[in-house]
């Protein structure tokens, strides 16, 4: 090998920049609005051969297949709608791995599970249309809906009067799905899903198409409550806990919860557990909370605010919050105020195994 001085590296061949946009299909915006498609939505495409060229077929619509040649007719292909800057929309693929046909989809695995469990976590349609006053806004004005709206107030609790008991009661209504209180033959008690099935439903009885965007809002709302479920169970049977809801209020925006706890293992010390909040209130501003909670009663709590005022009124009543938790056994590590948006979380992603595949982006 040669080394090259300053006057010779001009007359070194550039190479290629590398483009990995194997794995996209693009969408014009007025097709996007056909196939109904929102941001982050994981949908379901069927390789077919269209015009003597393999296509993926999407509710009657052909696009070109990523991955060309190994995927074949007669497979199946999970794709994440995403809204780009130039107001295109990319059909990303998901998963490469088990095409051909009917072995795409796992046996006994509903293709609306596979779908779900790729959906993006978190709950930003859910958390607009749990504001005071909106979900019952959309009960449509007949007789028998009245009892609907009484049943979705009934759900919302109070924020200026909130008692940990009842606080306590909502969120394990909400550990058990609906389906499993089936499956056990135990009555199907209100929760958000239920309500949201039920809205839906009156809604198209009576024929309400005066918005089409709201019944999508519903739909996407609850898709992000069945992704949540379905994903917490997976964690589940690893042995994390990794579990996530809105609480909806009467008096106040609704509150974002999501409580993560990896599991144990021999030998090593007790994982504590981790309860993520957040709210963008009309009255405080965009909040977050995080509470770490370890085996030894010790309390470690991390806030940000977006407003300074909300900020200083934290660090202000510290110390009555360090009192409450005494009264409740606890007592308090730290507690770390930041007028500031909480930073975005990063995905860990552990080494791969020796000889597994690298899904390598640029």
């Amino acid at each position: 090998m040669a080394i090259l001085g300053p006057e010779g590296v001009h007359a070194i061949t550039r190479v290629a920049p590398v483009h990995m946009d194997m794995r996209v299909a693009y969408v014009e915006a007025p097709v996007a609005r056909q196939l109904g498609l929102h941001d982050g939505q994981v949908v379901q495409a069927t390789a077919k051969v269209v015009s003597q060229q393999l296509k993926l077929v999407l509710n009657e619509h052909a696009f070109n297949v990523p991955l060309f040649p190994y995927i074949k007719e007669g497979d199946i292909a999970q794709l994440r709608a995403q809204l780009l800057p130039t107001g295109k929309w990319a059909l990303q693929l998901l998963h490469t791995g088990n095409f051909a046909g009917p072995e795409a989809v796992p046996t006994g695995m509903p293709t609306r599970l596979n779908t779900l469990l790729f959906q993006p976590p978190g709950f930003a349609n859910l958390l607009a249309l749990l504001r005071p006053g909106v979900l019952e806004g959309l009960v449509p004005p007949v007789i028998e809906a009245g009892e609907l709206k009484k049943r979705i107030q009934g759900q919302r609790l109070n924020m200026g009067s909130l008692q940990p008991l009842a606080l306590k009661r909502f969120i394990l209504g909400h550990t058990k799905t609906s389906e499993a209180s089936l499956a056990d033959g135990e009555p199907v008690v209100d929760s958000t899903k239920v309500l949201l099935r039920l809205l839906m439903a009156e809604r198209e009885r009576v024929e309400d198409q005066d918005s089409v965007d709201t019944q999508d809002s519903l739909k996407h709302a609850l898709d992000e409550l069945e992704a949540a479920q379905v994903q917490s169970s997976q964690t589940v049977n690893k042995g994390d806990l990794q579990f996530g809801l809105v609480i909806p209020f009467r008096d106040a925006d609704p509150v974002e919860l999501h409580f993560e706890q990896k599991g144990n293992k021999p030998g090593q010390p007790k994982n504590p557990l981790v309860v993520n909040m957040h709210t963008d209130s009309r009255v405080l501003g965009e909040v977050w909370l995080k509470t770490t909670i370890s085996h030894n009663a010790q309390v470690d709590l991390t806030m940000w605010a977006l407003r300074k005022d909300v900020a200083d009124l934290a660090k202000f009543n510290a110390p009555d919050l360090t009192d409450e938790l005494e009264g409740a056994g606890l007592h308090m590590g730290s507690f770390q105020v930041y007028n500031a948006p909480r930073p975005e979380q990063q995905e860990a992603h552990p080494p791969p195994e020796h000889g597994s595949l690298i899904d390598t982006r640029v």
